[in-house]
């Protein structure tokens, strides 16, 4: 008896040691990255902590373009047991953003200490498969949508959050917690707290509690020829999150949680006439009129965005295969925006930095993004994409191209609401911009990858500043060495 225990306790560490995995990876890359920035690298002084000490705000197109930033020196961890649990996490050694932006060669990699990066990691999580799904946690990015243009959780470049897919035949349900970072400027801690800023419906209630998360609940079905979902986000913001709030089997749009909570619902379709391509279709809509006799003459208004696009994968055989992807978005000039600071539909990130020197007039350690939860570009904006990607057969080489034609306002994410709900699309300076951008990558072998591009960008009024016109030019080239 005792030796039949030992022996299928043997058999099961046996077992164990064959289901357990793990990996270690390290990724050095040196190389040029260029991008097309804005004209400037902080648009104003966010916050000021004393005569030479403040917060910048960095506009959107520069955060965007840094978080593509490769890293110079990546260490990855991973676990799994099966495929069944998964561990995951990068600690990446990254140059600054600021270091970066100021680099006429915009180079990826640095030997000066002030230059580096203090940020955490933007990926870190652990997963659970099954046959019906997964669950995620930690930080990442969750895929959700069909294009990088999706204007529902698009934008941001990572989340601290909690994701849990179900798919069962056709049916599907997909639900996400994020934590988003509240933290105000002084100014927004004065709007958020005075009670004259909060919305009709609130009626004189404040809400300043320093939190902020995003639900969003997806349901529908997905079939051969197609899929629909329908779509709600609700941001809760100055209130810290009840049951009531988090669990997925209570909330769809009847909460009526007025004054803490901006709630918007989208809808998503999807057609596939073919073999590998894919038209689809996204609406989202904030219906935020005020209820008759709250607000005398206040008009009230609705916001909208629109996605339209179609992709396609062409294979060809012993040539490889081809993908290509067209996409045209619309977005009002006060979309995902709010006139109460901790109901913006945006996910700030701070950047921490030591690259500039305390003793200089400028002295800044902190730079802020506000990334939209909704379209990369934010509001405000007309624009058409296309992607042209080419991988070969043995995945030796790939190549991507994107060019679009980009029409913007000049209502940002964190532009004043009251003006900007007044306005058109488009609305005062707008501008326009030309991109085309190009990369290639050839995997010398499984531990060598060599990369090169090219880009162009010509702007009309760029930054929307008017008779602001140039051409910017810009090139990556580089080398990545993985273990």
């Amino acid at each position: 008896m005792r030796k039949a225990f030992l022996l299928s306790l043997l058999l099961a560490q046996i077992t164990l040691a064959k289901n357990i995995g793990g990996n270690v990876g390290i990724k050095i890359n040196a190389g040029i990255w260029g991008a097309p920035t804005a004209g400037v690298f902080a648009v104003d002084t966010m916050e000021k902590f004393g005569g030479n000490w403040r917060v910048l705000r960095v506009p959107l197109q520069n955060g965007r373009y840094f978080e593509t930033l490769p890293a110079f020196f990546v260490l990855s961890l991973g676990a799994n047991y099966k495929d069944d649990f998964l561990i995951h996490a990068e600690f990446p050694l990254k140059r600054d953003i600021e270091a970066w932006y100021q680099d006429s060669y915009k180079r990826t990699y640095t030997f000066a200490p002030s230059e580096l990066d203090l940020n955490v990691p933007t990926e870190a999580w652990g997963q659970w498969n099954n046959p019906a799904g997964f669950v995620k946690f930690g930080r990442f990015k969750p895929e959700i949508a069909p294009t990088p243009n999706s204007i529902i959780l698009g934008g941001a470049p990572h989340h601290d959050a909690i994701h849990w897919k179900f798919a069962a035949g056709i049916a599907r349900y997909d639900f996400l917690i994020v934590s988003l970072n509240a933290w105000l400027d002084s100014n927004e801690i004065k709007k958020q707290r005075d009670a004259k800023a909060t919305i009709p419906n609130a009626r004189g209630r404040v809400y300043a509690e320093p939190a902020k998360n995003l639900l969003l609940h997806k349901v529908g079905i997905d079939g051969r020829f197609g899929y629909i979902s329908i779509v709600e986000q609700s941001l809760i913001g100055g209130k810290y999150l009840e049951f009531r709030d988090i669990s997925p089997f209570i909330a769809w749009h009847n909460n009526f949680s007025y004054g803490y909570s901006k709630m918007s619902t989208a809808f998503e379709a999807g057609l596939r006439p073919a073999k590998n391509s894919e038209f689809y279709w996204q609406f989202v809509m904030e219906d935020i009129e005020s209820p008759v006799g709250e607000v005398v003459g206040d008009k009230g208004y609705t916001t909208l965005a629109f996605l339209a696009g179609y992709k396609q994968r062409i294979p060809l055989g012993i040539y490889g295969e081809i993908e290509s992807r067209i996409d045209a978005v619309n977005t009002d000039p006060h979309f995902n925006n709010n006139k109460i600071p901790l109901q913006k539909m945006t996910s700030r990130k701070i950047y921490n930095s030591n690259f500039r020197e305390q003793a200089k007039p400028n002295f800044a350690d902190m730079y802020i993004v506000d990334y939209p939860l909704g379209y990369r570009r934010g509001p405000d904006a007309i624009d058409l994409w296309w992607n042209l990607k080419y991988a070969s057969a043995n995945r030796k080489f790939n190549a991507e191209l994107e060019t679009a034609y980009l029409r913007q306002g000049d209502c940002e994410i964190y532009s004043d609401h009251e003006k900007c709900s007044q306005s058109n699309v488009l609305g005062g300076i707008e501008e326009r911009l030309f991109l085309l951008d190009f990369l290639a990558n050839y995997f010398y072998s499984k531990h060598i990858n060599i990369y090169a591009g090219a880009g162009f960008q010509n702007a009309k009024n760029k930054d929307n500043i008017s008779g602001n016109d140039r051409n910017d030019k810009w090139v990556k080239l580089g080398m990545q060495l993985g273990i």
